[in-house]
């Protein structure tokens, strides 16, 4: 954010269920990482709740509202 960019990042999850690695796609798992345990660490870094809000409302808005 420092360096200004702050208005052209998108976090993104690709962390689905399934487990190519595992019989059967392993064990089922949420799409909860980005909100339940990245966030936070973000947060505890010292990223704002606007910041936050930026890189997850306002610049995917931005990105696929067209």
């Amino acid at each position: 954010m420092d360096a200004g960019l702050g208005g052209r990042v998108l976090l993104s999850q690709d962390r689905g269920w399934f487990d190519p690695a595992k019989a059967g796609g392993g064990v089922p798992q949420l799409y909860t990482y980005l909100s339940e345990r990245f966030l936070p660490i973000l947060a505890a870094s010292g990223v704002s709740p606007a910041e936050i809000e930026l890189l997850t409302i306002q610049n995917p808005f931005e990105a696929f509202a067209r």
